[in-house]
């Protein structure tokens, strides 16, 4: 359309040349139109400058809102690449510290060593045994931080079937109701927190099983044992990390 309208422009420049030129032949009226014809071409003109203008100023905006768009989109994901990082590593720590502390055992009030929160009560693993209890967890627990859920309930299921009563049977069987959990699979996530509340009562992760215990029953609408759940938590365990997010989630349900 704008190449059209171009040579319109040009064609009645031409004929309004020619009339001037003419002009001594031209009548008086027709001489007016004329002139009306060269205002409104003017004008045109104009009007055609300033939409290229306008179109020129646009497309400079455009292409300033996608350069700010681009870089908040490469900000947000390495932000994202970072805090995952820092997830994995705290995990794994956390894994290591509970490792340890599981293999030294602790100290009663008498003095006296006593057997670790998750003593295995199974006999001990042969040298053979022990690579594939190790290498079977450290598989699971890889695909849950890789996001691999489904491999990672397969993994973890191997895992407590084959080495049910070990020293990280406990952490098993809660990162395998992290994985139902991640999954939306929130029913079977209930079942497998609260078997680490039944199997495992003095693992160091019962608090946390209670707090995903209360967060499944939410998920799925359950409002009443959420809310019991949260209150366990807090009254049994109030020095932990778990317990200040159930009173958070208290004020808020209540």
């Amino acid at each position: 359309m704008g190449f059209k309208f171009r040579r319109i422009i040009l064609l009645a420049l031409w004929l309004t040349l020619l009339l001037v030129v003419a002009g001594c032949k031209v009548p008086l009226d027709e001489r007016q139109a004329v002139a009306e014809l060269q205002k409104k071409t003017s004008l045109l003109e104009q009007e055609l400058e300033s939409s290229n203008d306008r179109q020129q100023n646009l497309e400079k905006k455009l292409d300033t809102l996608q350069l700010r768009f681009d870089e908040a989109r490469d900000q947000l994901l390495k932000q994202a690449e970072e805090l995952q990082a820092l997830n994995q590593a705290q995990t794994v720590m956390k894994e290591w510290v509970e490792t340890k502390l599981s293999k030294v055992g602790k100290v009663s009030k008498n003095g006296k060593k006593v057997a670790a929160v998750d003593q295995p009560v199974s006999p001990p693993l042969s040298e053979e045994e022990e690579q594939v209890f190790e290498k079977l967890y450290t598989d699971s627990l890889t695909a849950y931080h890789n996001g691999d859920y489904e491999d990672a309930v397969k993994l973890f299921a191997a895992f407590l079937r084959d080495f049910p009563n070990t020293v990280k049977a406990a952490n098993a069987r809660y990162w395998l109701g992290e994985s139902y959990y991640s999954l939306a699979q929130y029913a079977q996530a209930i079942t497998e927190f609260k078997r680490v509340q039944k199997d495992f009562p003095t693992s160091s992760k019962v608090p946390g099983a209670l707090l995903k215990t209360a967060m499944s029953y939410e998920a799925i609408g359950g409002r009443e044992p959420a809310l019991a759940a949260y209150v366990e938590l807090s009254r049994k365990y109030p020095a932990s990390l778990s317990a200040k997010l159930a009173e958070k989630a208290l004020a808020r349900l209540e």
